[in-house]
């Protein structure tokens, strides 16, 4: 029964997901609390993910996002503003900027 039991574990242990095997986007959504507010494809207090990618589909507006991500926004979703997010570096912004652009 021990060596049912340590087989499975050392089965399971290989589907856990640790934060170095996550896209640094995704790291970065996920560690910003980024998804409290926003969903992949559904529309919570902010737009999906899915929305984003969908309306800038095909242009160039990493730095414009990646600088509404560092400082904020309003009024290009709705009423609700987008806070500020001033601990994210130029570079993670960028990054987070991609990431969510390369969305389907």
């Amino acid at each position: 029964m021990k060596k049912l039991i340590m087989l499975i574990c050392v089965l399971f242990s290989g589907f856990s997901v640790s934060a170095t095997q996550l896209k640094p986007g995704q790291q970065l959504f996920e560690s910003n609390a980024c998804n409290s507010c926003h969903d992949a494809t559904a529309r919570t207090v902010g737009p999906a993910l899915s929305e984003i990618a969908g309306r800038y589909k095909g242009k160039k507006v990493v730095a414009e996002l990646a600088g509404r991500i560092r400082s904020g926004s309003q009024g290009r979703w709705g009423d609700m503003p987008h806070p500020a997010n001033e601990a994210l570096t130029p570079q993670e912004a960028s990054t987070l900027a991609q990431w969510i652009l390369s969305r389907k």
